[in-house]
């Protein structure tokens, strides 16, 4: 190969990046290829039922492939070239359909031990694009995990909620008034629920919900117990 046809090979590859998910070359400016981008299952505005104990709440994507696949890959297996990538793409997903910007984002936070085996925590990762995009701050320290919990994907509804009983502690909450909770993704939305009434016990009047992804029907996958968690579109 010769000089100008190697320097055309690499412009090329600068002008058609690969697919952040499958690696295929995607158009000009595009971190997707047609195909992967096809697929993205949005989460349609009937889906974003409030959750008890919060104002809003809002996800990008339902819980079904190819989203949960890069989560799983994400949360277990640190493939981490999907994750920036993901996070805009959840970004785009839930900026229109938010009624009020709050103060902060409040990342659900990992319990000391689990963030050192996994050496990230993917909902802050996941939250980074829409707050910088908002122009607010993320709430990194002001809320802690002092329990380490079993996996909630393990458990019923009643051990659930055992099982994430004073999980979170106050370390050093500003005084916001407005604050929206980011998790990965919302099953039964109990770990969300729980920090949302520690919250609002703290005076926050207004409590939102932001994910990347939400469950809508029942499915296994298998890595996990089975999901039961199913949103019924609002009429």
């Amino acid at each position: 190969m010769n000089i100008t046809a190697a320097f055309r090979q690499a412009a090329d590859r600068l002008l058609q990046p690969d697919c952040d998910f499958c690696g295929n070359p995607c158009s000009s400016g595009q971190p997707l290829c047609d195909a992967c981008h096809a697929e993205l299952p949005w989460l349609s505005a009937e889906y974003h039922a409030p959750l008890p104990d919060c104002d809003e709440t809002v996800s990008a994507f339902a819980y079904q492939p190819p989203i949960s696949n890069l989560l799983l890959g994400i949360k277990f297996g640190k493939n981490l070239r999907s994750l920036a990538t993901l996070g805009e793409l959840t970004s785009n997903g839930i900026l229109p359909q938010i009624a009020q910007i709050p103060e902060a984002i409040l990342p659900i936070p990992l319990h000391s031990r689990r963030l050192q085996q996994r050496g990230f925590n993917q909902a802050l990762e996941l939250a980074r694009p829409l707050a910088r995009t908002l122009k607010i701050p993320l709430l990194t320290h002001a809320i802690v995990r002092s329990k380490a919990t079993l996996p909630q994907t393990e458990l019923d509804s009643r051990q659930r909620l055992s099982n994430l009983k004073q999980a979170f502690q106050i370390a050093s909450l500003p005084p916001y008034h407005s604050i929206a909770i980011f998790d990965d993704v919302i099953t039964t939305g109990t770990t969300a629920r729980e920090l949302a009434l520690l919250l609002r016990n703290q005076g926050i009047r207004h409590i939102a919900i932001w994910s990347c992804a939400r469950a809508i029907l029942r499915q296994k996958h298998e890595l996990t117990e089975q999901i039961d968690y199913h949103v019924q579109p609002t009429q």
